[in-house]
């Protein structure tokens, strides 16, 4: 883990030699997904049917949040690569991504075995993307090539589904699709609910879904190195979004849209969401501005940006001490105990989602204030 005075890393650009300094409207975005996911993950249960992933088919709000994370790391990934990286940081940063993956998945076990010991999860979705669009970089520098590789990988992603779902009498299954086999084959036991459920959603089927979304974040993040202090700025990143929402529409017609098969459909409409809510960022605090209003951002921006700057440590912080107070202390949880002791006459899930939102943005505020940042 590194911290404020490092160079630029694949989820996030610092300043280095030959690089502009960070995106101020990326790191904004990022602490507003990273806030919206403590809040909803905070939920204790029963929790609303928008709060929990989709069973199968169709999208939920939740569903929603780690693909814009992804969308981001895409779009840090295009600055942090704009000069050539040394391939032994990029390496150092998968092995840490995904060392910190298997530790993750410990943390929020309830019993570790390893014959049933889970390998893939979001972190090692971060590590294999990385360790993918570090070096294709090497070859495809433009926004335009790089828009091209995004949908290339959806249409052909979305072909190879439907010809899997044609033998399986039309229709992906949780007893019939792509990842029951490959991950299954890969992983066995060691995949998601030990193979139960049909499906891993952090599996090899599912990081190509998530490399579309990733991808259609580089072309963004390019779009922004180009443009970021031309006024119409944002309007380059609309447009992209735009193309990617009509796409993944498309597309829908073939694979319907899913987040636990991150079918392409899924990948580029959530993908244009990231765009807009990058698009929203860069007006309101990178792009072209009177000197009173660039003062100003400047403040308005801090409590969203300590927070992005330090997304990492939220996202997954936040989520590994979740686990650990809902399993352990007993029954009630202790996660149920504290939201009992913090209740005034209210509903005790959401204050309990409230203190969690509160703990964490003052962890990171107070994190930014020392320039402390965790990153792989």
């Amino acid at each position: 883990m590194r911290s404020a005075g490092t160079r630029a890393t694949a989820l996030g650009a610092d300043r280095g030699p030959g690089r502009p300094g960070r995106l101020t409207g990326l790191d904004w975005a990022r602490g507003l997904v990273a806030l919206v996911l403590v809040g909803t993950e905070s939920v204790l249960a029963p929790r609303p049917a928008q709060l929990v992933h989709a069973e199968w088919t169709g999208v939920t709000a939740y569903d929603l949040i780690f693909p814009l994370f992804v969308l981001l790391a895409g779009c840090g990934m295009a600055l942090a690569y704009q000069n050539e990286v040394p391939a032994r940081r990029t390496a150092r940063q998968v092995l840490v991504l995904l060392l910190a993956g298997l530790a993750y998945n410990v943390a929020t076990t309830a019993e570790v075995t390893w014959a049933t010991f889970r390998v893939t999860g979001p972190l090692q979705v971060f590590a294999v993307l990385v360790l993918v669009i570090a070096p294709l970089h090497r070859v495809i520098r433009t926004a335009r090539a790089w828009a091209v590789l995004t949908l290339l990988a959806a249409v052909g992603h979305a072909v190879a589904l439907a010809a899997w779902a044609g033998r399986c009498g039309g229709e992906l299954t949780p007893g019939c699709n792509p990842s029951r086999t490959i991950d299954g084959a890969l992983f066995g036991a060691h995949m998601y609910a030990q193979g139960a459920l049909g499906h891993d959603p952090e599996g090899v089927v599912a990081i190509a879904g998530a490399f579309v979304t990733a991808a259609a974040g580089v072309t963004a993040g390019h779009l922004v190195a180009r443009y970021r202090r031309a006024p119409l700025a944002p309007l380059y990143l609309l447009a992209w979004a735009a193309g990617c929402f009509g796409a993944g529409a498309a597309l829908a017609q073939w694979v319907e849209p899913m987040k636990r098969l991150w079918t392409p459909s899924f990948a580029l409409t959530t993908a244009a969401a990231g765009i807009l809510l990058v698009a929203v960022g860069l007006a309101l605090h990178d792009g072209p501005a009177p000197a009173w209003w660039a003062t100003v951002r400047v403040r308005l921006a801090v409590p969203l940006v300590a927070v992005g700057r330090n997304s990492l440590l939220v996202y997954f912080g936040s989520s590994a001490v979740l686990a650990l107070l809902l399993r352990r202390g007993g029954e009630p949880s202790a996660a149920v105990r504290i939201a009992d002791a913090v209740s005034r006459d209210g509903d005790p899930r959401l204050e309990f989602a409230l203190l969690s939102v509160a703990a964490w943005w003052l962890l990171a505020l107070v994190l930014h204030r020392w320039r402390i940042y965790v990153r792989a």
